[in-house]
């Protein structure tokens, strides 16, 4: 008799024990779920940031500069490059939805200055990979690390033919984020939105080392960088200083005057390799209310904050 009650026992304590084992799994799973759909910020004490001399690193020798008088070049792309020449320095990466999708022309100012242009086409590039099709887009370097300082100064230009108001949205700059091993591609910590003729600025963070798959609820933040103003130059100035941990910094000129202010602040993901610069039109819903879209671009420049 003793024999059976001490079996039934030890049957009742491996019972309770894989009901704990389930607990446990459920618990462990649930409070994962978690982690993975929200960004971590380790808020901390910042001490305030001394923030950089803009003009005074404007008027020293830029780290990379391009002028599109000469043409175009890249050493990889993807799509229509019949327009590219080899006489020129490279960007890293180009993604061209056809072979008219970037070409170099004369300045509508300026008939002794030559600027990029590029131009997207409603179902155009179906010969192409789909990403491929939604963009007309010239790359550059990466970053050296997730905490590089660096100034971009771009000149744009939105002519009124082909950058009609448009209620589908196009990337025109973007800076995006080169995934560690086992990461997939994520949304771009900074961009430059062109949406029913206004810019809009979106930056997000993320300190994990490693980004879910279908992560989609960014602590992103957006300003206002006012109309897209037609046929006249427009000069924009970044200077980004990458933090996903808190100390980053976001100042952004629009024809010289401020227009974002951010110091202290989260921008950029726990990358091993940083961030890296994209122009021209992307196209991210492969839709638009017109036939076709056009940007002109020139005297893109950068300078690294040692």
């Amino acid at each position: 008799m003793h024999r059976y009650k001490a079996f039934g026992e030890k049957k009742m304590i491996l019972k309770l024990k894989r009901i704990l084992f389930v607990v446990f799994i459920l618990v462990t799973t649930s409070s994962c779920y978690y982690s993975a759909q929200k960004p971590h910020f380790q808020t901390q004490r910042m001490s305030p940031i001394k923030l950089i001399d803009i003009d005074r690193v404007m008027n020293t020798t830029p780290d990379w500069a391009y002028d599109f008088e000469q043409g175009w070049n890249s050493e990889y792309g993807k799509g229509g490059l019949r327009n590219k020449t080899l006489k020129v320095q490279r960007w890293r990466y180009a993604q061209m939805q056809s072979d008219d999708a970037g070409v170099t022309i004369l300045d509508p100012k300026n008939k002794h200055n030559h600027v990029m242009k590029f131009l997207w086409l409603k179902n155009g590039g179906k010969e192409f990979d789909v990403n491929t099709q939604k963009k007309a887009h010239l790359y550059g370097n990466f970053g050296k690390d997730n905490k590089q300082e660096e100034v971009w100064s771009f000149n744009v230009y939105f002519p009124t033919t082909g950058m009609e108001a448009d209620n589908k949205s196009e990337i025109v700059i973007q800076w995006h984020a080169q995934p560690d091993q086992y990461e997939v591609t994520r949304n771009p910590p900074l961009a430059l939105d062109n949406r029913n003729d206004q810019l809009t600025l979106t930056w997000l963070y993320d300190q994990r080392g490693i980004t879910p798959p279908g992560f989609d609820r960014w602590y992103s933040q957006t300003a206002e960088l006012g109309e897209t103003t037609k046929d006249k130059w427009i000069n924009l100035v970044f200077h980004i200083k990458w933090d996903p941990y808190g100390s980053g910094v976001l100042r952004v000129w629009r024809d010289g005057q401020l227009k974002v202010q951010q110091q202290n602040i989260a921008i950029g993901f726990n990358d091993k390799i940083g961030a890296y610069l994209g122009f021209g039109i992307y196209k991210f819903e492969n839709d638009s209310q017109h036939k076709q879209r056009t940007i002109l671009f020139d005297e893109v420049k950068q300078w690294l904050v040692k």
